[in-house]
């Protein structure tokens, strides 16, 4: 979620819709989840520090494709700005976008962002004024162009291998755009929805998003498991859950990125960086000491991520 605690949804807000979702019925089952022996250990540096502690938050971050590393792109959402770094640390370039979310390479070569990503845009009757951008990276001085409006507060972001584009917008639920920007109705209202429990969708706040393969994998800002949901992208009513990140205890999950087909690490603002196998098999948690909001695979090498911080902080976190 974007922002300090103030631009979170009330705590109470949560715990009244995880209690309805529990209300509704028995929790649908994940995957077991097994924490078992082999879990990887984590080494902590820090790869960027914080322009400003705490008011520079770094909400999201992906790499472009520019060179052989690739310029790491970093959403501040308090500052309405993304900011680029060299495989240094040096910025070098941003752009401003009002309360940034996820930012993603996207098919063209050119990132996206969500714009919006902020708890105002939770409240009921407010028109929908998110929005995705996009801008060429490697532009000297990047413009922004609208792709995308009419979203609610965009979260997540990630593409298919069609190019299609998916938000996971923690108003209006998970959303296909088409490759002109056009909100796909009628996939759309096959999946998800924010606020609307059941023994499946066990929580509240649909955030983290990422593709692999054939679905799309969703977090759940608060989940009475910490769930991460299977989208089918043929079959989007069909959502199961994946994997419960942190069952039987509630969880407060924010980003994901892929390790492999089969893996993922999650990010969890309480501090935790959480691997997981897809099929349950095993869920590994360490910790990290501050809260994070979001995770990205190192270009090159898939044993080491960078991790966006509530601090603003940049970690570069190494999975032994």
């Amino acid at each position: 979620m974007a922002g300090q605690s103030i631009r979170r949804i009330s705590v109470l807000t949560a715990a009244v819709a995880i209690s309805a979702a529990t209300a509704v019925g028995p929790t649908a089952g994940a995957q077991p989840a097994v924490r078992a022996s082999g879990c990887p250990t984590v080494s902590i540096g820090r790869f960027l520090p914080s322009p400003v502690p705490a008011l520079s938050w770094s909400e999201n971050l992906a790499y472009d494709d520019h060179g052989d590393h690739g310029d790491l792109w970093v959403s501040r959402s308090l500052q309405n700005r993304v900011d680029r770094y060299d495989s240094s640390g040096r910025l070098t370039g941003s752009v401003p976008v009002a309360s940034p979310g996820a930012v993603r390479l996207g098919p063209d070569h050119r990132m996206y962002v969500n714009s919006g990503d902020t708890t105002v845009n939770m409240v009921p009757g407010l028109p929908h004024t998110g929005a995705v951008l996009r801008f060429d990276p490697v532009a000297a001085h990047p413009s922004t162009q609208v792709f995308a409006t009419g979203l609610g507060m965009p979260n997540g972001l990630g593409f298919d291998s069609a190019g299609r584009a998916y938000v996971a917008d923690s108003n209006l639920g998970v959303l296909r755009l088409d490759r002109t920007g056009a909100i796909d109705q009628a996939w759309s209202a096959r999946a998800p929805k924010n606020l609307a429990p059941s023994a499946t969708i066990n929580g509240t706040g649909m955030n983290g998003l990422a593709v692999i393969g054939n679905a799309v994998y969703v977090t759940m800002t608060e989940s009475v498991t910490g769930r991460l949901l299977r989208i089918p992208i043929d079959d989007p009513a069909a959502t199961s859950p994946a994997v419960d990140l942190t069952g039987p205890m509630p969880g407060v999950i924010d980003d994901l990125t892929p390790l492999s087909p089969s893996r993922v690490a999650v990010a969890s603002t309480t501090g935790q960086l959480i691997t997981a196998n897809l099929d349950g098999t095993q869920v590994c948690s360490a910790n990290i000491g501050v809260p994070l909001t979001s995770v990205a695979v190192t270009p090159g090498d898939p044993h080491v991520v960078v991790a966006g911080s509530e601090t603003g902080d940049v970690l570069r976190l190494t999975l032994h």
